[in-house]
């Protein structure tokens, strides 16, 4: 039959109780100590996620401004040169207006001298029929007074036009 070794019986309860003591004092500490470690790694995971999920919030807030900053630059720089442009326009039409006024004036200045000249012209032509007609008035008839008379109105009256 079966015998019963006192030795086998105390080895399985030293055996059993030191395996209870372990579990007891050894596993269940090293065992706290590891759920411990395992929720602050979770805690930081977690504060690590929350971070990064507002740094993605600040880089998306940051991109919509820079956007935003795009597009006024661009509004800006489209109003600018809408602004020269006009400014350009209104400088060059006021620079049209001036020029023509000054060759207005001019075209009326020169039409009073013309007018001027032309007057005066007319004044010494009288002068000089009144003249002539005085010495041929004057003057015995002939032919040859008539053609000294012709070459003395001509060589006066070409004088004025040679200069």
């Amino acid at each position: 039959m079966l015998r019963l070794d006192w030795n086998i019986l105390f080895n399985i309860i030293n055996i059993l109780i030191l395996y209870f003591l372990m579990k007891r004092f050894l596993f269940k500490p090293v065992n706290e100590i590891l759920a411990k470690r395992q929720a602050e790694a979770d805690s930081l995971f977690a504060q690590a996620g929350e971070k990064d999920a507002k740094a993605q919030e600040c880089r998306e807030k940051y991109e919509a401004l820079l956007q935003e900053a795009q597009s006024e630059k661009e509004k800006i720089v489209s109003d600018a040169r809408k602004d020269a442009s006009s400014e350009y326009s209104r400088i060059l039409d006021e620079a049209k207006g001036k020029a023509e006024g000054l060759v207005e004036k001019a075209q009326m200045d020169a039409k009073k001298e013309k007018q001027a000249i032309l007057q005066q012209a007319d004044a010494e032509i009288q002068d000089m029929v009144l003249a002539a007609a005085a010495r041929v008035a004057g003057a015995a008839d002939g032919k040859e007074n008539d053609r000294e008379l012709y070459d003395r109105f001509l060589a006066k009256t070409a004088v004025p036009n040679q200069q």
